[in-house]
């Protein structure tokens, strides 16, 4: 029988990856020829655009080894340091996420999207660092996996978007939709895994 749970974490594994990897082929291709389709208000913040797509990156390729049970209990020492890590990607890609946010293409609907993706992404990073600071550990992995889920919207967003315009909707439309799509699903998933588990610990 196929274990659809390794399945789901290989693939997982394989996204954030592979995802986070190509998100740097600007330092082959260069910058100006990957982002020369961006909106001019965009580039405004170009160097907060430009901050973003480096940090964020980062986050998503350390996010599977801090899920993993197995790369923590090798060495709390090296969980403990990425973690920092991620931490800092995310606050660096949180803020520029926000400052890009606003001026995103797609007009209000897709703006808004994306400035509460990135404020939310901020929010659950930080209470996962602040629990865990005071011991609560349980409360800390709980919002780590908020937080991952978060950041596995730049995965969700670059599948939704190319099979939107596949299927033949426009980029003027596709883009509001997948603004929320690539992140709301995500985290409705894993508030739903949390709150199950907790029910089958016997915890509130």
């Amino acid at each position: 029988m196929l274990d659809y749970m390794k399945i789901q974490q290989g693939m997982f594994w394989f996204l954030s990856i592979a995802v986070a990897l190509v998100s740097y082929r600007f330092i082959v291709l260069g910058m100006e020829v990957v982002y020369a389709n961006e909106t001019h208000q965009l580039l405004t913040f170009k160097n907060a655009f430009y901050l973003h797509i480096i940090t964020a990156p980062i986050a998503l390729f350390v996010a599977p080894f801090q899920l993993s049970k197995r790369f923590r209990a090798k060495s709390v020492r090296r969980h403990r340091l990425m973690g920092r890590i991620y931490c800092a990607a995310v606050l660096v890609a949180g803020v520029t996420g926000v400052l890009i946010g606003f001026n995103a293409k797609g007009g209000p609907i897709a703006q808004s999207g994306f400035v509460l993706l990135a404020v939310i992404w901020l929010i659950a990073t930080f209470r996962a660092l602040q629990v865990v600071r005071l011991g609560q550990i349980g409360l800390h992995q709980e919002w780590m996996i908020r937080s991952i889920a978060l950041t596995f919207a730049g995965v969700t967003l670059r599948i939704i978007l190319p099979a939107q315009l596949v299927s033949g909707i426009s980029l003027d439309v596709a883009y509001p939709i997948v603004a929320w799509l690539c992140w709301v699903p995500n985290l409705v998933v894993v508030e739903y895994f949390i709150r199950r588990s907790r029910t089958a610990k016997g915890r509130l």
